[in-house]
């Protein structure tokens, strides 16, 4: 299984579709919102807040992320792609 980076910028200026922006920020979306609710356990016992806790969480929350946004259940890529569809069918695109 082949884990991604974040901060692979060559991987996003291979984004050259619509459906392929949408499902990128949609796992975006997924790992900002699993990183802020994380943020709520960092002072337990559990999850500590050391350096080492923090990027293992943060690598465990991007491939959650992933496999979130690869399962088509939340929706959010329809809705993008969607309103980039209804955006260039008004001749904006």
């Amino acid at each position: 299984m082949k884990i991604d980076t974040y901060w692979d910028m060559a991987q996003l200026s291979q984004i050259k579709t619509g459906s392929s922006a949408a499902k990128a920020f949609e796992e975006e979306f997924v790992h900002l919102f699993l990183k802020e609710v994380r943020k709520e356990f960092e002072n337990s016992p559990f999850f500590g807040g050391s350096f080492g806790n923090k990027l293992y969480f943060d690598m465990f929350d991007m491939q959650l992320a992933h496999t979130i946004a690869e399962s088509d259940r939340l929706g959010i890529k329809e809705y993008i792609q969607e309103a980039i569809e209804q955006y260039e069918r008004n001749g904006h695109g």
